[in-house]
């Protein structure tokens, strides 16, 4: 391994090579993973993959806003030591979670307590250094500009053995054989269509559409503003707001705003209509930054149809030797800010799986996987697309506990806007370091029972502009 990093797993594998197909977050943390269980790791992305910080065609949504959860940022740590010290030299901004001015269910939150740290970037700063320690590793080759044709299998078609791979500017393919082939392609693998020309079913898909449409820009930070937070969100009030505001602050002493709306009420790309649809959100915060700053970047608008699974467990008869993870398997509401997030989940999980396995023993590890990671999205699915069915339009099941888990987390996220012990609980939950069972506890059932405590909601986050004298600051009623 390169130095600075270790494996996650007290032991490895050993198997010879192992093929990634995808080369954004879900691949780079998975070919991670498997360079400690492998020889040697082949990572093939489609895209040329810049050095340094750059916007890639196969990833439209770069632009737009990214979080990285707490848990993830654990997990990374451990894979890349020093990591987020060397993104912070690259511009990362830290930050803790009590520096988030959050409006939620139609009031302002109150402050979560110190303790949870937050870094935020660009996702192209992001991608880009983690990238250079992906590169680092010894047994990993990575191949741009490379796109795989199909997975290749055994004459019986009961294993997969390599992948059939075209460079781009060559008509020729070439055979890369592997023990192991994962995908981590994105949502638009072709892996559904590839097994049914193996003559296997269908993948089952779920979907829960939601019809967001989100745009972001960057802005110039204004020099002298006062604020009293580091970052702000507003989020709708479900079923009667649609439209989500967020401003976070970026590397190069910058903003990065993104608006978004669900069920058609999508976020322009047009200028003039972006700072409109900002000026109708709940609260003027978003607005009133974003027509005082200097732009530094064009709007940049994209597209999500649904939540998306794609039930892999369910399937029989799935050649061995094949995992599939990220975004290939499961796709959530972008506003949630869940995906990178179980992709890391997803390779650490692959780690464990192999550190399980008989050595060089490929049977069993695809269908163990597969439903292990199954169980790992349950939480995030009925936390996320779960959340998007309370507008009644949305399709998709209601079951009667649905709506006691819908009634008990609207109840708890009222108490959090005057409470910061049940703030910090969502917060922990939120970022995947705390079990959502500790919702369910007895404290958090007391504090439900009691109701508000205190004399008032989260007050509403400062924001003074230079010019401003008092009767100009940013003021709102929470």
């Amino acid at each position: 391994m390169s130095k600075g990093t270790s494996s996650s797993v007290s032991r490895r594998f050993g198997g010879r090579h192992a093929v990634v197909i995808g080369g954004s977050m879900a691949g780079m943390a998975a070919s991670r993973a498997l360079a400690s269980h492998f020889e040697r790791v082949t990572l093939i992305e489609r895209d040329r993959l810049p050095e340094k910080p750059e916007l890639r065609k196969g990833l439209p949504q770069e632009q737009q806003a990214h979080g990285i959860l707490a848990k993830a940022v654990e997990i990374l740590e451990g894979y890349f030591p020093g990591l987020w010290q060397q993104m912070v030299t690259a511009g990362s901004n830290v930050l803790d979670m009590s520096d988030v001015a959050l409006y939620r269910g139609g009031v302002w939150q109150a402050r979560a307590t110190p303790g949870l740290t937050l870094y935020i970037q660009t996702r192209t700063l992001l991608d880009s250094v983690i990238r250079s320690r992906v590169r680092e590793l010894p047994n990993l080759q990575i191949l741009d500009e490379c796109e795989v044709v199909k997975p290749v299998v055994t004459s019986n078609r009961v294993a997969v053995w390599g992948v059939e791979v075209r460079r781009r500017k060559q008509e020729a393919t070439e055979i890369l054989e592997a023990d192991l082939v994962v995908d981590a392609s994105g949502r638009g693998s072709r892996m559904p269509r590839w097994l049914e020309e193996l003559g296997l079913p269908r993948v089952e898909e779920t979907h829960v559409r939601i019809d967001v449409g989100y745009a972001s820009r960057k802005v110039r930070k204004l020099p002298g503003v006062t604020t009293n937070w580091k970052t702000l969100s507003i989020f709708p009030t479900a079923p009667h707001e649609t439209r989500l505001g967020a401003l976070a602050p970026v590397e190069g002493d910058a903003w990065l705003v993104t608006l978004a709306g669900a069920l058609g009420d999508h976020a322009p790309g047009d200028e003039a209509d972006f700072l409109e649809f900002a000026r109708r959100l709940p609260q003027p915060h978003v607005y009133e930054m974003l027509r005082r700053c200097e732009p530094v970047s064009p709007v940049a608008a994209h597209k999500f149809p649904s939540n998306m699974r794609r039930h892999y467990e369910r399937m029989t008869g799935i050649p061995e030797g094949l995992v599939v993870l990220g975004d290939a398997v499961c796709s959530l509401n972008p506003i949630y800010g869940q995906g990178m997030t179980l992709s890391v989940l997803a390779a650490s999980l692959l780690d464990e799986c192999l550190s399980e396995q008989p050595s060089r023993a490929m049977v069993g590890l695809g269908r163990r996987f597969q439903a292990k990671l199954s169980s790992m999205h349950d939480m995030s699915w009925t936390m996320g697309a779960g959340s998007d069915l309370v507008y009644p339009s949305v399709e998709g099941p209601r079951p009667l506990w649905w709506k006691a888990m819908q009634g008990a987390s609207g109840h708890l996220q009222s108490l959090a806007a005057y409470d910061p012990i049940v703030t910090t609980a969502f917060a922990k939950v939120m970022h995947m370091t705390g079990s959502p069972l500790v919702l369910a506890h007895p404290s958090m059932l007391l504090r439900m029972v009691r109701g508000p405590q205190g004399q008032g909601p989260g007050a509403a986050p400062v924001m003074e502009f230079p010019e401003t004298s008092a009767s100009n600051a940013v003021a709102s009623v929470g």
